[in-house]
Parts: C-alpha cells; structure tokens; sequence
C-alpha cells in the first residue's frame, strides 16, 4: 500500500467508528481549549505590561514609606516621609529630577450621591510629564492643571461614564465636592486599564496643601539622568535615606524600588501563576491521552484480522504502524481544531465581560503562534499516545492475527 491509500484507510477508519471518535475528540478539544484559553490571557496580560513598561519607561524610582495603607476615610501612614526626605533624594548623584505625591481618601459628592474616592496631589507645575508617565496617564479630553491652580481638578475615565460612580456621567466644568471643599472638573484622564486607577482624582500640590494640608508624602518619584542604571540608582538613594533619617542597614522604614525591578517581580509571579494554572489545565489532557491509548488498543483488538490480511498481502511493520499513529494523532488534531475555536471563543467573551468591567488589562492575546503551537501539541499528544498501541499492532504475526476470534 502506498501512503496515499494508508492515509485514506485511516480517515475511513476513524469515520466507521463515529461515536469512539467522538467521546475521544471531545476529552482532548476540552484540554486544548482551556489551555489556549489561559494561555491567551497569559499573553494579553504580558503585553499590557510591556505596552505600560514601555510608556513608564525604565529610568524611574518610587520611593515610599513603609506601612502605608488604603482606605476610608484616609491614605495614612505610621511613616513621615517630607520636604526633606525629598530633598535629600535630589541630592543623590544621578538623580534627574524628584517630586513628591501625596495621597488620601476623600469624600466625593455629585448631585446628591456621596462615594469613596482616592485624591493625589502632585506638582503639576515643575514635574507633570515625570507624574504622567509614571502613572501611564493620557489626558482624553478637557485641559491639564496648572501648577498654582486650586479649584481645578482631573478625573480618572470612569467618572465620565454612566453608571460606573455616579448614575449620572460627569461633564467638563461640573463641579464636585471633595471633602466638602468645591472644585470644577478641568478634565479626564484615558483609561488606564483597572478600576481603581481609572477611579482616581487628580489636583495641584497647591491645592492638597490648602485644601486638605496632608502631613506626609505617599510617594516619590525619581528618575535616573541618562546613562545612570536605575537599579544601582536605588541602592544609592536608599544609602543616602538610610544616613538622613539616621538608621541601621535592614532597619529602613521606607522602600526604594526602580520600575525595571517592579516590571520584573510583576512578570516574574504572572509566570508562576501562569505555569501552575496551566499545568492544572494538563490534567484534563493526560486524561485525553490515556482515553486515546485506551481507543487505539480497542481498534488494535477489532481489526486484528484486518491486520493480519494487510500483512497476508506484503504490508510492512512501518505501513501498520503509520495507520495507527495517524489516526491518534488525527484524532487529536480534529479534537485540537475544536479546541482552539472554542478557546478562541471562550476567552473573546470573557474579555469583552471582563474589559466592560473596567478590568482592561485582562484582555487576551490570541496569536498565530498560540494557534499552531496548540494544533501541533495536539496531534503529538495523539500521536505519542497511539504509538505503543501501534507498535503492537504491528508486531503481530499474519497467521496470529488471521486466527484471532
């Protein structure tokens, strides 16, 4: 038999016994599509972060008290970080420029309905570009603050739509009360990606000092002169507060991290996760391909005459081994195939139900190479499953295998 005429009694094989083939496609298509599923969020995921690591960029720090916490009715902190602390920072060699941030939980009123909102206060007027791209902030519509503005602020994306805070969407020029202090809405921010950050308020360091007179910084931002390694940036900025504030190595009460090393942590346990939660989703295909074992065994005892006339007529160990590898393994594949739509599918409505949630950054990431990498395991996984089965299969002697009942 040529290998045209082997691939076709394969095919013609698999279609005489529709209801095995079915129950054997549909416990690997259930393995296939939760893995591609999870895996293209996993990569939607990584890309979000790579898109907001490039938009930070890698020359940053954060510095920031230890023991800091959020939630009504105050941003608050055991820790005092000032004026001085940020002054010390700027000192440092390689340091570019450095500005505080300050942050608390205020009260935000809007046509009679009261929520929870997080308020930030920056210098708008010396370091706004450094603030925007450490938060990854776009301005959507309306003006950015000026720095000795008061009565102005800028709103995260989702205070512009409806139902999402407030019943009704805030417009330019409205005015809001935050703490019982009246402020107009100068503008908003793009969506960022997450609720929370989508969520915030924005005004001038000037505003926060008069308004709201905070005692200490939440935050500082750092960035690194050019050709300055953020990382050794760090450890140089952490010695200098170390001294300032007149304490012992390990006994710091602030934290002092570049962006690249937080970017990496971030990626470092979304691949953890990733792997684990994979890995669990490899039961379901270990369990397919022991169903595929079992079905090939079952073909190997129904058509031990078949064999044995194949091999009465001159076919070779290699052609009966070849039938029965290709059909595990285009077994596998169709039930791959299905896999891959429904995962496809799978993951396109839970991104759009998890993206209408505000949650942007779990949006997936169906690629070409997800594709075929799945399409490609799945038939290995048939193919490596089918292969002891086949090897026996054609290891059976003629007049065996003619005798057999």
């Amino acid at each position: 038999m040529i290998r045209a005429d082997l691939i076709k009694y394969s095919l013609n094989s698999l279609r005489a016994r529709k209801r095995r083939s079915f129950l054997t496609i549909l416990s690997v298509f259930i393995g296939i599509a939760a893995i591609t599923t999870l895996i293209s969020f996993g990569q939607g995921i990584s890309a979000y972060v790579e898109q907001i690591s490039q938009e930070m960029g890698n020359d940053k720090l954060m510095v920031q008290a230890r023991g800091f916490g959020f939630g009504p009715p105050s941003l608050d902190s055991n820790v005092r970080m000032d004026e001085t602390d940020l002054d010390t920072i700027r000192s440092v060699k390689g340091v570019s420029e450095a500005t505080g941030m300050y942050g608390i939980t205020g009260e935000v009123q809007f046509n009679d309905q009261k929520k929870y909102g997080y308020l930030f206060g920056s210098d708008y007027k010396n370091y706004r570009k450094l603030l925007e791209e450490v938060f990854a902030l776009d301005l959507d519509q309306g003006t950015p603050l000026r720095g000795n503005e008061k009565s102005k602020v800028l709103l995260g994306y989702n205070y512009q739509l409806p139902e999402k805070i407030f019943e009704k969407p805030i417009q330019l020029r409205d005015k809001i009360l935050i703490n019982n202090h009246t402020f107009e809405v100068a503008g908003f921010y793009a969506a960022v990606g997450n609720p929370q950050d989508d969520s915030n308020i924005y005004i001038t360091k000037d505003a926060m000092e008069s308004s709201f007179a905070p005692e200490n910084y939440l935050w500082m931002l750092v960035r690194a002169a050019p050709g300055v390694n953020p990382t050794e940036l760090a450890e140089d900025v952490k010695d200098e507060l170390r001294d300032h504030r007149h304490q012992d190595v390990g006994e710091e009460d602030f934290y002092v991290q570049s962006f690249e090393q937080v970017i990496a942590t971030f990626k470092s346990i979304l691949s953890i996760i990733t792997g684990v939660v994979i890995l669990i989703a490899f039961i379901s295909v270990f369990v397919a391909a022991v169903n595929i074992t079992n079905t090939m065994y079952t073909a190997t005892l129904e058509r031990t005459k078949e064999i044995g006339v194949f091999k009465a007529i001159g076919a070779k160990n290699s052609a009966i081994l070849f039938v029965f590898i290709l059909e595990a393994g285009v077994l596998s594949l169709i039930g791959g195939i299905i896999g891959v739509i429904l995962g496809y599918l799978l993951s396109s409505v839970a991104g759009t139900a998890i993206a209408a949630s505000g949650f942007g950054v779990f949006t997936p990431l169906f690629t070409w190479q997800l594709v075929v990498g799945s399409l490609v395991f799945a038939f290995l996984i048939g193919a490596l499953s089918g292969l002891l089965p086949a090897y026996q299969a054609s290891k059976l002697k003629p007049v065996d295998a003619l005798r057999y009942e």
